[in-house]
């Protein structure tokens, strides 16, 4: 009867909730690596050295943020004896693998936002290794507090090497300016490729101008990619070209652009499959098809796993003689002594260029916001970092309450695109007249605030006021109570020290879906909602999106 009043009363307290919660269970981290990699075949004489290629392995550093600890990587190099010769990278920035018999060991401690942790390795064909041998290279991984989850990469010796050649084309152009894109590539491995991926990845300015029924098109705010696919064994030797080269065209908003281009072999990419599963439906419908044919011979003069896929990608920057005029937003705001309101300044971008700086990551523009006098800021935006009142830094805990804030743009910002930073401000002292007035400034970040930019030909309007209790109790855009609902457009206020973060950008709408339209790789006007993305470089993946990162404002 005791035992049954206690298991009563337990299920009661299960009922109620009131039984102790469950601990949370720890996190997981996948680790990232390739899921094949190609050799090129060895030498076969006795000094013959193997040419080795890049394998590297990381933890994503979204997922590792502010986790502490010592992860531990063990490479099991078990199935590969007489097949692939491995070693630890000795270029690579932190090295840390130690032999212990058919493994690796390697180590990576002091988790650094925004740095992977991982180790490198060089790979080459062992000596005797039979052309098409293959085995699997798998990593394990371990931490305390948390998993590690495995991968596997499986090597082959032999396989082709897609090359592409680089393209002739001019980079200083003039908006509307259209020049042929004739595109060329090689297979100069030691096995066909089966079917091919060409992929086309431009930002924003540039775009291309036929359209194609075995071609998918995907663009968010800043880049288009495009990916064409084409069927049939490409050979060891072969060169080949596309049957009519493609025209590019620098759209009315092109300034500073890039071009990436690339190919890949059918399924050497998880994008490339997609790619094939896309085109049912998601074609042009115009009836025409991008076809390649073959040159003389391979003019690349660089071997089924790309042997060596850094030669696959190439980029091209273009500059267009073009202007964009950015505008700073001021803000009129009304509170009486004891009252704290929101006062929301920023900056607007009336074209007709877009600007961006994807690949270094840096903010477009700083704006300069000193804060009116008898006003004190209780909250204020994680893109805005707080600066003397001489531009001179401020302490983490001295992030509130200062007289002005560095505010940064992110790495690109689109034409017609608005960018608001809300401050919350409490009204110590009303101080009404010109004395009681703040600024916004907006341009080119210099050391002690900012300077205007080189592509805005309209300095008169980088300045606006922040004008708090005007004369008369005019009120153009009113400041709202501190508690009432925020607008989407603006940027959350935040209590927060931390001098980064991204504004919400105000233009732009849907991107993303596919069109098979190779006029629309940069026309989306989208914003990144991420940020800014960024080309990859050599062996990247297909689908390249502009990271948008906040620099220091």
């Amino acid at each position: 009867m005791r035992k049954r009043i206690s298991l009563l009363a337990a299920a009661g307290l299960v009922a109620l909730g009131l039984t102790t919660p469950a601990a949370a269970a720890d996190p997981v981290f996948p680790l990232i690596g390739p899921s094949a990699i190609g050799l090129r075949l060895h030498p076969g004489t006795p000094t013959g050295v193997a040419k080795e290629s890049l394998l590297a392995f990381s933890l994503d550093p979204g997922t590792t943020t502010g986790f502490q600890g010592e992860f531990t990587f063990t490479v099991d190099l078990g199935k590969l004896a007489g097949i692939a010769d491995v070693r630890e990278n000795p270029a690579a920035a932190h090295p840390s693998c130690v032999r212990a018999a058919a493994t690796l060991v390697c180590k990576a401690t002091g988790i650094t936002p925004g740095v992977r942790p991982g180790f490198e390795l060089l790979v080459g064909a062992a000596k005797g290794s039979a052309d098409g041998a293959s085995a699997d290279l798998t990593v394990t991984g371990s931490v305390k507090g948390a998993t590690v989850k495995p991968v596997t990469t499986k090597v082959t010796v032999g396989g082709p090497d897609l090359v592409m050649d680089r393209l002739p084309l001019k980079a200083d152009l003039v908006p509307g300016q259209k020049q042929p894109v004739p595109l060329a590539f090689a297979n100069t491995g030691n096995r066909a490729a089966h079917g091919v991926v060409l992929e086309l990845a431009a930002t924003r300015g540039m775009e291309f101008v036929e359209t194609y029924d075995n071609c998918t098109t995907r663009a968010d705010g800043v880049t288009g990619v495009t990916l064409c696919t084409f069927e049939g064994d490409f050979g060891p030797g072969e060169a080949y070209e596309l049957a009519d080269p493609l025209t590019l065209r620098a759209t009315g908003r092109a300034f500073d652009d890039q071009l990436g281009y690339g190919i890949y072999e059918t399924g050497s990419r998880p994008q490339a499959a997609a790619a094939l599963a896309a085109r049912s439906g998601a074609g042009s419908g115009t009836g025409k098809v991008l076809a390649v044919k073959k040159r003389p011979a391979a003019t690349s003069g660089k071997t089924a796993t790309d042997l060596e896929p850094g030669d696959n990608r190439r980029e091209f920057a273009f500059h267009t003689a073009n202007t964009a005029d950015f505008t700073a937003t001021g803000a009129t705001v009304q509170a009486k002594a004891g009252q704290t309101v929101t006062a929301e300044v920023g900056l607007r971008n009336q074209g007709p260029a877009w600007i961006g700086r994807p690949r270094v990551g840096e903010s477009v523009a700083r704006t300069d916001v000193r804060i009116p006098a008898g006003s004190f800021v209780t909250k204020k935006p994680d893109a805005c970092r707080a600066v003397n009142a001489d531009g001179g830094e401020r302490t983490a805990e001295q992030q509130l309450g200062a007289p002005r804030y560095f505010c940064a743009s992110g790495a690109s910002v689109l034409e017609d695109e608005q960018v608001r930073y809300a401050f919350e401000l409490r009204v110590d002292q009303v101080v009404e007249g010109a004395a009681g007035k703040g600024s916004v400034s907006v341009g080119e970040q210099a050391p002690q605030g900012v300077t205007p930019h080189r592509f805005d030909p309209k300095t008169d309007n980088n300045t606006a006021e922040i004008v708090l209790n005007a004369k008369g109790g005019a009120s153009p855009t009113p400041g709202r109570p501190s508690g009432s609902p925020s607008p989407s457009t603006s940027v959350s206020p935040s209590a927060s020290a931390s001098p980064s973060g991204t504004p919400v950008p105000v233009a732009g709408t849907g991107g993303g879906t596919p069109n098979g339209n190779l006029a629309s790789t940069g026309s989306s006007a989208a914003p990144l909602a991420l940020g800014a993305a960024m080309l990859l470089a050599a062996g990247g993946a297909l689908y390249v999106a502009f990271r948008r990162r906040t620099g220091r404002a």
